[in-house]
């Protein structure tokens, strides 16, 4: 990734970065084919150094990563708008973590199973939720193996 050009507001710490991850709500996959970019919120999981996401067995973002498996993801957490005398004078608190990888639609049954358990543990908390016997069945789980991230924050 380019040089950041506020480095005050990078984060380098390994586990800053994973406790944004680990309090972010959504995560926006960003996508390109034939010079077409497709930007999508999904929701997701962080575990042993990848993301798991989970989507219907076709559509546009199956599409789209069949065509070109390299991605860009983004998530924020702790948004605060901080208003401003002026318009311009706005700001913004928040942590945010972007990163690059290749997207995999995962074909092993054993990590299918594996990747929802992360997705489901993400929003509730590990040992909380118990995936029905045909969950991996129904649905299509992408693995993305980071190549590089990022974390940032503000908190002026």
């Amino acid at each position: 990734m380019s040089e950041m050009m506020r480095p005050k507001q990078q984060v380098n710490d390994p586990a800053e970065i994973r406790a944004i991850l680990d309090r972010a709500p959504v995560l926006r996959l960003a996508m390109s084919r034939d010079d077409q970019p497709y930007l999508v919120p999904l929701c997701f999981g962080y575990a042993d150094g990848v993301i798991y996401l989970h989507t219907g067995r076709r559509g546009q973002k199956i599409d789209f990563l069949r065509a070109n498996p390299r991605v860009c993801f983004e998530v924020e957490s702790e948004v605060t708008v901080v208003p401003g005398d002026q318009p311009c004078a706005w700001s913004l608190r928040y942590r945010s973590v972007v990163g690059m990888g290749t997207a995999t639609v995962v074909s092993d049954d054993g990590e299918r199973r594996r990747g929802l358990q992360v997705i489901a543990e993400h929003y509730v908390g590990p040992g909380r939720h118990r995936l029905l016997p045909d969950s991996a069945d129904r649905t299509t789980v992408i693995r993305i193996d980071i190549t590089e991230m990022t974390g940032r924050r503000n908190s002026d």
